[in-house]
């Protein structure tokens, strides 16, 4: 094997280089050093699929002193390199454009290697060489070697002219920005969003992508280009319809715009299939959206001289900027597709084409800013005219509207007062009549809980005795039938007594008078007490109580006959219930003074707690009652309606409670006046009133 003698300011190696094309791709370096390499032919091209070259070369440095080389062999997806020293050693290094930054021997985008080469020494070198996608297959095999101050000096000047060209673009960016957030004009948006499309794409070609947003993701790096590049034109179309307005002015143009940007659609499907399938589309998918970046870039320049042929003004900027960007993107299109060799010119030919679109863009937005605003200051102008006289002409019809409005105020007023009065006649009617119908629903309801509360025992009674006679007949003696056919008519009269007071006292009710009224008379106190006592004589020999009655019959008072007797029919009744068995009832009557006779019903039963006797006569309806002390049930409203009889006598109730010891009941009603009175009844219910 010839060796090739390292020159001391850098080299392209091409006939010196011996190659073997491993077909199946798994041969090992073992295995290639025992097949026979044949000489490079330089005019041929590698062939598709997933080949490996093995490239073999010996280097001879015979200086005095180590050499350091960067070896470039091109963008292939990996590269493998093989190095054997003259003492026998082998060393391996790595790098590839597939690989992550942090694994390739010099970590940067470009896929060196570093080699060094012994003083007056032989160096064989074995290449692997792997191009696992198309786009990383390049189109003839060389090898490259570099000085270490050739790679500084070419990493210094492409940091300086991209750091130059990101920062024009950064800064007409954020001013661009800050004219959107000031005007709100959309086409100003869409251009800062194309310019970054652009600084992204060229950051991406330069390699600074993957050296500083996706170090560790070269495979998406390989894809990236296809969204950036489709980002790119996208809003380099919308920004060409809204700053030349091609919607209102240019419908055909507008809609071939549409087209393009649709079309945009292949190229981002066919970078997904290939990230995300086994297929490779990518060097399909640079030759599509080649095509398709030029369509769009010469329909740019047909759109700008159409509009400008209509008489737009800012297109003139549009149509220059684009010439320069145009020239300059179609050199770098026809480079990257293989049209044209890869050199100074075709490389930046795109950037300064852009730095020139930029600087007359920005001019051309400016113009339009100020065509913009000088028309918006024109129709303020022409507005604030219009509606100083429309302002004069609705002053004059509101003058109008107003004397109008006075006379048909004044009449609706007129009306309004009119159906005021009407309506506060009917209000007041309907007032009265709900009035009378709650009044007149009150009284129904008491007139049933009267029935319900006061027949309820005698029945029970009459009940208790019909069952007896009923099951027990058989065994009775006739003394015993005797007594208890007597007991039965006794209490059917009391019942038949009890129905006809309260029927009496519900006709009395059933007046058109809306107040409760109640017949006044003198009743022998003595006599109503005898009455209801014998009335309520059973339900007291069922619990075995004793009566203690101290009425004088000398007592004599002016009351409504049938309220008395439910007052104190009630009040017995009460105290039966709630007494326990053997117990004892008073009832006692006195004069207090020469107006009023007081009546006590006192009890031993249960008694009530202190806050159920404050509460006892609060209520207008009856609250949860409470069951005697055999279960007997009741309604509650009792005690409501002797108040109410109470009051309306012209006296006064009221109650002490010991909870346990029994209770005790007072009330007053008028004594009958004397003699020298003339009318007694009209001063007793002018009194009352």
């Amino acid at each position: 094997m010839d060796t090739v003698e390292v020159q001391p300011n850098g080299q392209e190696l091409v006939n010196q280089l011996q190659v073997f094309h491993d077909r199946s791709g798994k041969l090992t370096l073992d295995e290639v050093r025992l097949l026979p390499f044949e000489l490079l032919d330089s005019t041929s091209t590698p062939q598709a699929g997933k080949t490996v070259h093995w490239v073999r070369v010996a280097l001879r440095n015979t200086s005095n002193y180590e050499q350091e080389r960067y070896l470039y062999a091109g963008d292939w997806s990996k590269v493998e390199l093989y190095m054997h020293q003259t003492d026998g050693s082998l060393e391996v290094r790595q790098t590839g454009q597939l690989l992550p930054v942090r694994e390739r021997d010099v970590p940067q985008s470009k896929p060196y290697m570093r080699i060094k080469l012994m003083p007056r020494s032989h160096t064989s070198l074995y290449l692997r060489l792997q191009g696992d996608i198309n786009l990383y297959k390049p189109q003839s095999l060389s090898l490259q070697l570099h000085t270490p101050e050739q790679i500084v000096k070419a990493n210094n000047n492409r940091l300086l002219v991209q750091g130059i060209f990101m920062g024009i673009i950064l800064v007409m960016a954020l001013y661009n920005l800050v004219l959107f957030f000031s005007v709100r004009d959309r086409s100003y948006l869409y251009y800062v969003l194309a310019l970054l499309g652009t600084g992204l794409y060229f950051m991406f070609y330069h390699g600074f992508a993957l050296e500083f947003l996706w170090p560790d993701y070269p495979y998406w790096n390989a894809h990236s280009f296809a969204f950036i590049v489709t980002f790119n034109g996208l809003f380099r179309l919308l920004f060409t319809r809204s700053y030349l307005g091609t919607k209102q002015s240019l419908p055909l143009w507008d809609r071939l715009l549409l087209l393009l940007a649709l079309l945009y659609a292949l190229p981002v499907a066919m970078g997904l299939l290939s990230y995300f399938t086994p297929l490779d589309l990518l060097q399909a998918c640079v030759d599509l959206i080649g095509i398709i970046g030029g369509c769009v870039l010469i329909v740019m320049l047909l759109v700008g001289v159409a509009s400008l042929r209509q008489g737009y003004r800012p297109a003139l900027y549009f149509l220059i900027a684009n010439v320069f960007f145009v020239v300059g993107a179609l050199l770098f299109i026809l480079k990257e597709t293989h049209l044209l060799p890869n050199n100074t010119v075709t490389v930046y030919a795109a950037q300064v084409g852009m730095v020139a679109q930029v600087v007359l863009f920005s001019l051309g937005l400016a113009y339009r800013l100020n065509t913009v605003t000088s028309e918006l200051a024109a129709k303020v102008l022409e507005k604030e005219r219009l509606e100083r006289e429309k302002e004069v002409e609705r002053k004059r019809l509101i003058e109008q509207q107003k004397k109008e409005l006075e006379i048909m105020v004044a009449n609706r007023t007129a009306a309004l007062r009119l159906k005021t009065q009407e309506l506060n006649q009917t209000v007041g009617q309907l007032k009265a009549s709900e009035h009378k119908l709650r009044r007149l629903n009150q009284l129904k309801d008491r007139f049933f809980s009267i029935i319900s509360h006061d027949i309820r025992t005698p029945l029970a009674t009459l009940d208790s005795f019909l069952n007896i006679l009923l099951n027990y007949s058989e065994k009775m003696k006739p003394e015993q039938m005797q007594k208890l056919a007597n007991h039965t008519q006794v209490s059917v009269r009391n019942l038949q007594a009890l129905l006809e007071n309260l029927l009496q006292w519900a006709a009395s009710h059933t007046s058109s008078d809306q107040a409760m009224q109640f017949k006044p008379e003198p009743l022998m106190l003595q006599d109503i007490v005898q009455r209801n006592i014998m009335l309520l004589q059973d339900t007291a020999d069922a619990k075995q109580l004793q009566w203690q009655i101290q009425v004088s019959d000398r007592i004599q008072v002016f009351a409504d006959a049938n309220m008395l007797d439910f007052i104190i029919r009630n009040l017995l009744h009460n105290a039966i219930k709630f007494s326990k068995p053997q117990g004892e009832i008073k009832l006692s009557a006195k004069a207090t003074g020469i107006r009023f006779a007081e009546i006590a019903v006192e009890d031993t039963g249960v008694g009530m707690a202190a806050d159920k006797v404050k509460s006892l006569f609060m209520a207008d309806q009856p609250t949860a009652t409470t069951k005697g002390t055999s279960n007997e049930k009741g309604t509650g409203l009792g005690l409501l309606l002797c108040r109410q009889f109470v009051e309306l006598c012209g006296g006064s109730i009221r109650v002490q409670s010991v909870e346990g010891k029994g209770s005790c009941f007072w009330f007053t009603v008028p004594l009958v006046p004397s003699k020298t009175d003339r009318n007694p009844k009209r001063e007793l219910e002018e009194e009352i009133c």
